[in-house]
């Protein structure tokens, strides 16, 4: 108790002064979008119509969002999972984008979302999808996805400029243009099993949700995982597709076996080399998206596991953006040390 209380505190410290000195923040007036009370009660996004959680319920990790599963395989190799109550083919290719006025109209009325946020959605995915940054059903799942919702509050009136910001604990949520790259990379499908590792604020696989029936996603950082937690449920009853989300507390490094294989696998944490728990992990003919390279630079890397006739597997990898560099926060392991350099 006493070590998680401290981790809020220090989150608590973070949110407070990251924002005066990492860009992409509003420094004067600053407000954390989890605000703790004194009471121990967490009021979430500070303003906004979202439910406060007891602090009866702060005591113990909560419950992540659990798989429909029918049974392990006959030989423990693969858990078979049903299609979940909320069915994300019931709402692909039903969502307006023929005109900026009609996806306003169609978003405001059915989610209650703020037009003026609505409006700057679809500019910025209008300019994206000028470039190969934002094609296919990613267009449409980053247009359903309410990005304001996952910024921290000092940050609102800057929800759709294209660029990261400071989420509290040294973590960051990732630019919106590398956020639809990496998505429209991995070409998802409804029966796809997708693995994220590093949940973060909860955006990215808010956009896997709309794509995915079963999306699954690890966060490595305590306090952050049970903000975005949180966050999901109070989003839930208006998004119900966060409700095919599952959440786990530990090291991604090691994937999340019980549901392997999985056809693709997201990474949005830097590392130097490819884990291999993660490449056991994925599918034949699946898909890792993973930003590859030292500290100072990665680059965003297509790895697919081709399966040849024989059974033989190889890794193919594609840089996606053809030598241009990027920077994400380091992989790191329990104990904060960055797994770059290490030996897998």
């Amino acid at each position: 108790m006493w070590l998680f209380l401290a981790g809020v505190a220090l989150g608590t410290v973070l949110g407070l002064f990251l924002p005066r000195i990492l860009p992409g923040a509003e420094p004067a007036g600053a407000i954390p979008a989890f605000l703790w009370r004194r009471d121990g009660s967490l009021l979430v996004h500070s303003g906004r119509e979202t439910a406060t959680l007891p602090a009866s319920m702060l005591s113990t990790l909560p419950s992540a969002a659990v798989p429909a599963e029918i049974a392990a395989a006959p030989n423990g190799s693969r858990t078979e999972l049903v299609t979940p109550e909320w069915d994300v083919t019931k709402e692909l290719g039903t969502l307006p984008m023929d005109s900026k006025e009609r996806f306003v109209a169609f978003m405001a009325e059915r989610f209650g979302e703020q037009r003026s946020y609505l409006e700057e959605r679809w500019d910025l995915a209008q300019s994206l999808r000028k470039t190969p940054e934002l094609q296919g059903n990613a267009l449409e799942a980053f247009l359903r996805t309410p990005r304001e919702h996952f910024v921290r509050e000092a940050n609102l009136a800057r929800a759709y400029a294209d660029t990261w910001m400071p989420i509290g604990y040294g973590a960051t949520i990732t630019d919106p243009d590398v956020v639809g790259m990496m998505t429209t990379t991995l070409d998802v499908r409804p029966e796809h099993r997708v693995l994220e590792i590093g949940t973060g604020s909860g955006y990215q696989s808010a956009i896997l949700s709309h794509l995915s029936n079963h999306v699954y996603t690890i966060e490595i950082i305590e306090p952050l995982y049970r903000e975005t937690d949180v966050l999901y449920r109070g989003l839930e009853p208006r998004y119900p597709g966060y409700r095919n989300i599952a959440r786990k507390l530990g090291d991604g490094f090691y994937g999340w076996e019980k549901y392997a294989p999985f056809d693709r696998i997201i990474v949005t944490c830097a590392i130097d080399h490819l884990p291999p728990p993660l490449i056991q992990q994925l599918a034949p003919d699946g898909i890792m998206v993973v930003p590859l390279g030292p500290p100072a630079r990665q680059y965003i890397m297509k790895v697919e596991r081709i399966t040849d006739e024989k059974g033989g597997v190889t890794l193919k990898r594609t840089d996606v953006y053809n030598g241009v560099g990027v920077q994400f926060i380091p992989f790191h392991d329990e104990q904060g040390q960055s797994y770059s350099g290490q030996v897998g």
